[in-house]
Parts: structure tokens; sequence; C-alpha cells
């Protein structure tokens, strides 16, 4: 029969277990240098909660070139210190508004507001799979794995005796069978194989 009694579920931990194993490899896997970011982009407010990106992501090298593009469009200004309260952008920032764009009444009816970004950051290509993981959280997915993986194994030997494939000394024979051997397993695993 090869068990049945807990309707094959244990291979479900099998599989918990295996993703765990996945990521601990990933995460261990050497990192890609990261791409440095360092551009001006220009966000705009058309409502009092929330901001998108203005132009489809535009991305400029000076704030100089982004202002200059955002005041090209002569329906644009720089704003006034009413303004500032309502927007959204950092302090200091400085904050431009529409002349003739109007956020909706239950918004305060303002202008709508653009303001100028600095984005600076590193980050990995986005093309690649990374996982950044601390030594303790991979030392904690590692016992997941073992912790799993032995319970799996006892809801398999558990499962065969129930389903009559296996009698109780042959289920307690196989069962330190393979615990030693998944101990062995364990102990000499190499967690940089996928």
């Amino acid at each position: 029969m090869s068990g049945g009694h807990f309707d094959y579920r244990q291979y479900g931990m099998r599989d918990i277990a295996e993703a765990i194993e996945r990521d601990v490899a990933l995460a261990l896997k050497p990192k890609p240098e990261k791409v440095h970011e360092d551009y001006w982009t220009i966000f705009v407010q058309k409502t009092q909660h929330s901001y998108t990106h203005y132009c489809n992501y535009c991305r400029f090298s000076t704030y100089k070139e982004a202002e200059c593009y955002l005041l090209s469009d002569n329906t644009i200004e720089k704003a006034d210190n009413t303004c500032r309260g309502k927007c959204l952008c950092n302090p200091g920032e400085i904050v431009f508004k529409s002349k003739n764009l109007r956020m909706n009444e239950q918004d305060g009816n303002f202008p709508v507001l653009y303001w100028i970004h600095h984005c600076v950051y590193d980050h990995y290509p986005y093309d690649t799979d990374v996982l950044e993981l601390s030594e303790e959280s991979l030392e904690t997915m590692k016992e997941a794995y073992r912790q799993i993986r032995i319970a799996q194994i006892y809801a398999h030997r558990v499962d065969w005796m129930k389903s009559g494939d296996d009698s109780e000394e042959t289920m307690q024979q196989r069962l330190m069978e393979d615990l030693m051997a998944f101990e062995e397993e364990f102990k000499d695993k190499d967690w940089t194989e996928e």
C-alpha cells in the first residue's frame, strides 16, 4: 500500500524544507556588485494624501536640469509658503505649483504641487535574485529545515505503520535508520548547493 493514512501530506513538509534549503543556498550565494544610483526626479501631488512620479519616472543628472525641465512648462511656478504645509515632500525640498490645475475640493482646493527629489542609493542589479539574511537568521532557517525534515521522517514512518505497511517493530527500526541517515546527511550538508 505504501502509506496513505495521512493522505501523503508528509510530502508537503518535505516541500517546505526544500524551499527553506533553496533560500539558505540563495542567501549564501556570492552577491553581485551593487549598482550606485544618484539622480534627481520630479514628484507630483494631485491630492493631499498621495503623490506619484511626474513625466514617467524621468531621471535628471542635476537639480538644475530637473528644475529647467519642470519650469519649461509655463503653467508651473515656484510655490509660496502657504503650499509648503500641504506638500508631502521632505523638509528642505523646494515646492512648485500649478498655475491652473487644482486638487479636488475635498483636498482643500489647493494647486497641484511638484517637487524635485534627490535619489541616492545602492542596489543589486534588478535582474538578479539576491537574498540577504543575517547569520542568526540563516542558522534559524537551517534549524527549521532540520526540524521539519525530522517531523517529516516521523510522519512518514507513522503513516506506513498506520496504513499497515510496517509493523510497530519495523516502524521503530526504520525510524531509527532514517533519523540516523538524516543526521549524517545534515552534518555534512553543503548549504551552498541548491
